[in-house]
């Protein structure tokens, strides 16, 4: 799996965030009444007279909006917003300080609950996601913080919500973190802050999150090619094509490309035998041209399957062959009965987006000929299927045939997969939400 990997940047150094607003905690910034009272020995209410109040100005602020729609967040004025989508689905926002606010940074993360970025191992409540959302925005940067749960108030819309505050401590340096989150029926949020002391103090008083109603689902080229690789994004944890982008256009240390690069190009090279760019083209061809949607169609066709009166008498011919073969042959003979010679073009298609996704990270293709190559393989997916339906269809018969695998057995990775593609499709904004019949173009 490749892991999500953050910028450190010099904001982080001087680390450190507290609180939400009123929006957000619950805490109260009213002023107090302009006159107050007391209690004299005979029980009766005094008066004593107004002072005058001192109304506290708020600092300049301003509203950032995820790249999806689905929610906003008030913070600081001036902040710079980078998007990070990840995952088709879930939309990561950086806001750094920049030169104005040096000592100031804030990660915020909007996701589906079945499918969070990092391919989290355990993701049974809040508490959990809030674990990793921590995890997401300071594992590799050098911040270490000293947690404590505080009390909040969730957001208009949302259910359940938790913060998380304490010093945070990077190089010698000191500060605060907090965190906030907060869930709906089939969501997550976080927002977790990172500043020094004044900017925290400014921003305490002006954050709040909000959650959007009516998110669009893009209807662009990049869009589609998402959907291809949707489900082995969400198994990696993330898409590599689109982290290292975010990265880059980041700044990230050299170090973390670096290391995504040597993850990448060892990748391909064990499970492809990709060692540089004319064999990263080559196999993106062939996926194409033949893949192993070939293979599965001739070695059905070593059973006579394509002949077979129906999938019980290819059953009937095949007793005797150990339970591999037997599954590889009744999943070819299922997608060729389903989609014809198209049978499993479905698999070799999605993994052209896998490997140039890949291909970038190892520095074997730019950003811009990756997506040229999985456009390519979007306009043929189009040729061949009608649907998503039938393209997944396609991709987990493809997926049962090269593990030699029952889909029927619950424990099986092809089951593990079709429930991946059950609960993207669910979502009304996930990645199978994009129209099949999108007019594919060359939009970068």
């Amino acid at each position: 799996m490749m892991k999500i990997v953050k910028k450190t940047t010099a904001v982080l150094v001087t680390a450190a965030a507290l609180g939400l607003s009123v929006t957000a905690c619950g805490s109260s910034n009213e002023p107090a009444s302009a006159t107050s009272g007391t209690t004299g020995a005979a029980g009766m209410e005094t008066t004593k007279a107004a002072e005058p109040q001192v109304y506290e100005e708020l600092p300049e602020s301003e509203e950032y909006t995820s790249v999806d729609g689905t929610y906003k967040v008030t913070l600081l004025k001036g902040l710079e917003q980078t998007d990070m989508q990840l995952q088709s689905n879930s939309s990561m926002m950086g806001l750094d300080g920049g030169s104005v606010r040096g000592g100031f940074s804030a990660l915020s993360l909007g996701s589906p609950k079945g499918s969070v970025p990092g391919n989290p191992d355990k993701m049974e409540n809040l508490e959990d996601f809030a674990d990793h959302a921590i995890g997401l925005a300071l594992d590799g940067t050098g911040v270490t913080v000293e947690w404590e749960d505080m009390e909040a108030k969730a957001p208009e819309g949302a259910g359940p919500c938790l913060a998380r505050g304490g010093k945070a401590t990077v190089n010698g340096s000191t500060g605060l973190a907090y965190g906030y989150f907060a869930e709906t029926s089939d969501r997550y949020y976080s927002l977790i802050i990172i500043g020094n002391d004044d900017d925290v103090e400014d921003a305490k008083k002006v954050l709040s999150l909000e959650l959007l109603d009516g998110a669009q689902t893009a209807l662009d080229s990049k869009a589609f090619i998402r959907g291809m690789t949707a489900v082995l994004d969400t198994v990696n944890g993330a898409s590599v094509m689109e982290t290292v982008r975010t990265l880059t256009d980041m700044g990230a240390d050299v170090s973390q490309l670096d290391a995504i690069k040597t993850q990448a190009a060892q990748s391909l090279a064990d499970s492809w035998g990709i060692e540089d760019p004319a064999g990263l083209m080559e196999m993106a061809d062939q996926l194409m041209n033949e893949g192993h949607n070939k293979d599965a169609l001739e070695f059905l066709g070593q059973f006579n399957g394509t002949e077979a009166a129906d999938r019980a008498a290819l059953e009937a011919q095949l007793e005797g062959e150990d339970e591999e073969t037997r599954n590889s042959a009744l999943a070819a003979y299922d997608a060729w009965s389903a989609y014809g010679d198209a049978a499993i073009a479905a698999w070799d298609l999605s993994r052209v987006g896998t490997i140039m996704e890949f291909g970038y990270g190892a520095g074997f293709c730019t950003y811009e000929e990756a997506l040229d190559k999985c456009l390519e393989a979007a306009k043929i997916a189009q040729e061949y299927f009608n649907s998503w339906e039938e393209f997944n269809q396609s991709y987990l018969y493809g997926y049962a045939y090269w593990l030699g695998e029952d889909p029927m057995d619950a424990d099986s990775s092809t089951a593990e997969r079709a429930g991946i593609v059950d609960t993207l499709s669910s979502q009304a904004n996930g990645p199978f939400s994009v129209d099949w019949n999108t007019e594919l173009e060359k939009e970068w």
